[in-house]
């Protein structure tokens, strides 16, 4: 009998199927579901309504495990933040919470920063995924919030923002976190 592990993966300004995504569902299974979150307007994104989609497609419920990429990271954080919840596992890839001058528009969906003194205890094991060569979040935000949630942290020379265009249509450092995360 398989014990399956249910795990639900937030996605940033790119699609659920998109880079890494797809094939880290296919590479965990059958021992993790990985559950593709569904959320709307990609590449316009409106905090309040990916909160609402987060909400709807991820149960409230004790041993969750959140895989996030990108603006995720944020969504999977305040996720947690606003619910009761105890011993989530988080796995951060390209992390940051805090406002990218190159990205303006998503200032409003960055700000405010979740309150980690809400956030940590709920949190039983974390990992926060950072390139240092990542051209769109300075890899230094991915490493505060390491340290905010008392992560794991995995700071890799390159990698950039671990996208198919920096050749991140596989991800087997995710899979080994994910793995480790859910046992």
């Amino acid at each position: 009998m398989i014990d399956m592990t249910n795990a639900y993966l937030i996605h940033g300004t790119s699609t659920r199927d998109d880079d890494w995504f797809p094939w880290l569902e296919t590479a965990a299974a059958p021992q993790i579901q990985l559950n593709r979150l569904w959320l709307p307007e990609p590449f316009n994104p409106e905090r309040q309504a990916w909160d609402q989609a987060v909400d709807d497609q991820i149960p409230v419920q004790d041993g969750l495990t959140l895989v996030a990429h990108s603006l995720g990271c944020l969504t999977a954080v305040r996720f947690v933040a606003r619910h009761d919840l105890h011993d989530v596992r988080l796995l951060l890839v390209g992390a940051f919470d805090r406002p990218l001058p190159q990205y303006p528009t998503l200032t409003d969906f960055i700000l405010p920063r979740p309150d980690y003194t809400q956030v940590r205890p709920k949190v039983s094991r974390a990992t926060v995924i950072v390139a240092k060569d990542d051209p769109i979040a300075p890899y230094r935000q991915g490493i505060a919030m390491a340290s905010d949630l008392e992560a794991k942290l995995i700071v890799q020379e390159t990698g950039g923002h671990f996208l198919t265009s920096d050749g991140f249509r596989k991800f087997p450092l995710a899979l080994t976190e994910l793995d480790r995360l859910s046992k």
